[in-house]
């Protein structure tokens, strides 16, 4: 079970100068000693770690992370690891980490991480140099928790599709496309999704963000709220500069008695299961679809989940089409602002401090279902370009069968791949994006396209005037030719 949760942020008006903020390893050590506190046992529970997980950080990488922070809180003969990236692997670690308790090979287990993101930006405008915490290279590296593959093709590269700032969007217009959705339709869809976001966020005081902006402020264009990648302007994508921790322990139930933990600050995962989608986007039959999503949510209907039975929900929310994708898997009506899927207000206005969300979302969870103690959990985690998912459930009572895991791969592996091709020709528009300078001037049109033959073009334009008219008039089914990966309309 999680027996101790911890979470940190430092706001921009906590520390208004960069020696006073908060370095990754300050908000890691405070979130690991918050969450002993949490589970009432303090340092006699940080004594009985084996083994510290440090999230991957964007921004600092010493040779062991995990170390340091051990280091820190003089609890140097722990194993360490570290992760690649991927926003799913909070939630794969409480998979991992639930079977190998449960099989007798550890009793105690902590995963921290952080991101200092807001203070090195403010040292680059104080010309400032960052002096956070080295290693040097006779510190062993430490075992990695699975591989870090490299997420594009060649191809995908070469048309700028590298950061998920570039892809998402694609997801997401396809997405208005196949609802039949205008555009001004779409953008207030988008608005009000978010909004309800944003009022969570208003009541988590570990959120970033928490003036709860209206649904026309968030969808409309300005200096402070620049268009990034059509259709998503700043208030709509994941919100990476910010300063914060979190951290949360998971022991053995003869261990937690043996220290002392009390009953109520327990919190059982129930189910999880893990599977990837298509490793690269060019081989995803429909952008705007999850197979992967699905053939979770099936594994854990087979254990016994029902949507109806999770009170509380906080479904992975790096941009609005994947909150979408996971309430169609789901069943639920995304705008339902009587069931919002988020207890942090998601990763705009709660924050979105890299890899670690998820660390954030599973602590809060930990205390919703604390609260409400009748009550179960689904927290959802996802990596690169909707490429990894890692969903689990929580409750506060011990699962009747012990924690049922699933990897569901299998099933995914076996659907279906499209066929790219980099050849020029007549192509049908399957859906784009422009992206936009930081002057919120439109600078590149990026498009997936199909020939009449079903195989996937990805091509673009750098017409400035075609990247505008593209954000007011529907460019999806329409008519175009590629030449060299560059696209022009007939």
């Amino acid at each position: 079970m999680i027996v101790g949760v911890g979470q940190v942020t430092v706001r921009p008006g906590d520390h208004p100068r960069y020696e006073d903020r908060p370095t990754p390893l300050s908000l890691m050590t405070g979130a690991l000693s918050a969450a002993a506190e949490d589970a009432g046992v303090g340092g006699a529970l940080l004594d009985r770690l084996e083994e510290l997980v440090a999230i991957g950080s964007f921004t600092w990488h010493p040779r062991d992370p995990a170390r340091l922070v051990a280091e820190e809180l003089n609890r140097a003969n722990v194993r360490t690891r570290l992760t690649p990236t991927g926003g799913n692997l909070p939630q794969l670690l409480v998979h991992e980490s639930a079977r190998r308790i449960a099989k007798g090979e550890m009793d105690a287990v902590a995963v921290v991480g952080a991101e200092a993101m807001y203070a090195r930006a403010l040292a680059r405008r104080e010309g400032r140099r960052v002096d956070w915490a080295t290693q040097g290279d006779d510190v062993p590296t430490p075992e990695m928790v699975g591989e870090d593959r490299i997420p594009f093709t060649e191809e995908e590269y070469r048309q700028g599709l590298t950061l998920p700032i570039e892809v998402y969007p694609l997801f997401e217009n396809a997405r208005r496309a196949r609802h039949g959705w205008s555009i001004g339709e779409h953008r207030e869809r988008l608005g009000a999704l978010w909004a309800n976001f944003a009022k969570v966020a208003a009541t988590n005081p570990y959120a970033w963000l928490r003036d709860a902006p209206s649904a026309e402020a968030i969808i409309t264009p300005s200096a402070t709220n620049r268009m990034i990648a059509f259709p998503y302007t700043k208030l709509l994508v994941a919100n990476q500069p910010v300063d914060m921790g979190a951290a949360f322990i998971m022991t053995s139930l003869e261990l937690a008695r043996t220290l002392g933990v009390a009953d109520e600050l327990m919190v059982f995962p129930q189910t999880g299961a893990d599977a990837n989608d298509h490793w690269f986007v060019s081989e995803r039959p429909v952008l705007d679809d999850s197979p992967a999503m699905a053939a979770i949510w099936r594994s854990l209907r087979d254990a016994g989940v029902e949507a109806d039975s999770l009170v509380h929900l906080d479904l992975y929310s790096c941009f609005p089409t994947v909150v979408q994708t996971a309430c169609d898997v789901l069943g639920l009506d995304p705008l339902d602002a009587s069931r919002i899927p988020t207890v942090t207000g998601g990763l705009t206005f709660g924050g979105g401090p890299g890899n670690n969300y998820v660390t954030h979302s599973i602590a809060t969870m930990v205390e919703r279902l604390r609260s409400d103690p009748t009550s179960q959990g689904l927290v959802t985690a996802l990596g690169w370009f909707s490429t990894k998912h890692a969903w689990g459930t929580y409750a506060t009572s011990p699962p009747p069968r012990g924690f049922l895991w699933c990897n569901a791969q299998a099933e995914v592996d076996a659907l279906p791949r499209a066929v790219s091709a980099k050849v020029d020709g007549e192509v049908t528009v399957e859906t784009y994006t422009v992206t936009h300078e930081r002057d919120a001037s439109p600078k590149r049109l990026i498009a997936a396209a199909r020939r009449d033959d079903g195989r996937r073009i990805w091509c673009h334009s750098l017409d400035v005037a075609l990247a505008a008219s593209a954000e007011t008039e529907e460019l999806i089914g329409r008519r175009a030719k590629v030449r060299d990966g560059n696209l022009t309309l007939t």
